[in-house]
Order: C-alpha cells, then sequence, then structure tokens
C-alpha cells in the first residue's frame, strides 16, 4: 500500500541520519521521533492520502495513540525522509508485519507531496529503507500492494525491482467505486543497486 498522491527491535539506532547524494540530489533517512507521530497521523487523517491504505479490516486511519505503538513495536521498521537542508519530514517508508520467523514483511510508503522534494528522493527512501530490512531484520522476502489505479506507485515498486505476482480484484473502495489491488514481491537479489541495476548474486 502506497501514497504518493498530494498529497525487530523498536527502531535500530543509528548515529543520525543517512544520507545519500549524486545526480539523484541529497535525502536524509531517519528514526521518527515524536513530532513525526503527530504528523503521520495527521497525513492519515486526510482523505486524499489515507484512500490508498488498509490497516487491516478496512481501517484507513490511525491514532496518534496507534502511531506510537507502531513505532514502539518490534512489528514495523519506520523510517522518516526528506530532502537535505529540510528538517521537517516530507514522507515515510516502512516495512511492517515484520514476521521473523519466516523472514517477511510488507513494504509501504507514504509522500506528502506539498513538502519540499528533490530527484528521485522517495525512490531512494525506498531503496535504503529496503535493504536495511533485508540486513538488518534478515528478511527474505517483502511483499508490496497498490490500488490498481494508483499507476505512480505501481511504477514505483516495479523500479524498485518488485515483482509482479498476481491481482486481488474488486477489493479496495474509493469515493463509492471499487478497485482491485495489485500485488508484488521483493527478494534480496531483486531489490536495485546504487546504478539501478538488480543485486543478482549478491
Amino acid at each position: 500500500m502506497s501514497s504518493q498522491d498530494p498529497a525487530v527491535e523498536p527502531a535500530h539506532r543509528t548515529d543520525g541520519p543517512h544520507r545519500t547524494g549524486g545526480e539523484s540530489g541529497s535525502c536524509w533517512l531517519r528514526e521518527p521521533d515524536s513530532d513525526d507521530v503527530n504528523d503521520i497521523a495527521a497525513w492519515l487523517a486526510e482523505q486524499h492520502i489515507n484512500q490508498w491504505f488498509d490497516f487491516g479490516q478496512g481501517r484507513q486511519t490511525l491514532s496518534v495513540l496507534a502511531v506510537r505503538f507502531m513505532i514502539q513495536s518490534g512489528r514495523h521498521r519506520i523510517r522518516m525522509f526528506g530532502p537535505a537542508g529540510h528538517e521537517a519530514a516530507s514522507g515515510l517508508v516502512a516495512v511492517s508485519d515484520l514476521a521473523h520467523a519466516f523472514g517477511t514483511g510488507s513494504f509501504w510508503v507514504l509522500r506528502d507531496s506539498r513538502r519540499p522534494a528533490c530527484r528521485d528522493m522517495t525512490f531512494t527512501a525506498s531503496t535504503m529503507l529496503l535493504r536495511e530490512a533485508f540486513e538488518a531484520d534478515r528478511l527474505h522476502c517483502i511483499t508490496a500492494w497498490a490500488v490498481e489505479c494508483n499507476v505512480r506507485s505501481r511504477h514505483l515498486l516495479e523500479r524498485i525491482g518488485f515483482h509482479l505476482i498476481g491481482q486481488q480484484r474488486d477489493c479496495h473502495v474509493m469515493y463509492g467505486s471499487r478497485y482491485g489491488r495489485v500485488h508484488y514481491d521483493l527478494l534480496p537479489a531483486d531489490l536495485v543497486d546504487d546504478t539501478g541495476s538488480p543485486q543478482r548474486g549478491a
């Protein structure tokens, strides 16, 4: 589940934000703090953003308390991201439903296009988080889905290296209309490297 419209342990500690640069600009990735909790809940309170999500049993919003629990839980790896030079986050990337016994998780992303951005920011943040999840959480397969009409998110998933595995039809409702969900999976060797190529043999 992902939205880019205008819209483990609870978090493995790091020594500050990760940064990446080069031709694609520069962006940072960091663990969420107390201010981010409010931002995440506020984003998911907006229908033009939350319409793309399903957090279980048709729930599309999350309270501040629910977001705080997610961040503190060992079942979610959540990172905020934004362009260098801007402190406030422009979005988040996450791998949820971590199942260490099976080495699986579910990827999702949210970006607020009203906030600052740099070239390839969401793509770069996504690949950084997914690489972290494969290495630190020792995951073997990460799944993702997007509403069939969300072309931008589907393109992002495919660019990252996700493989189409099927479609669940007539299962998502937006503005009174029904849509399908397109499902993907990603293995460590599928994830693109810094050159945009799959890490075959890695």
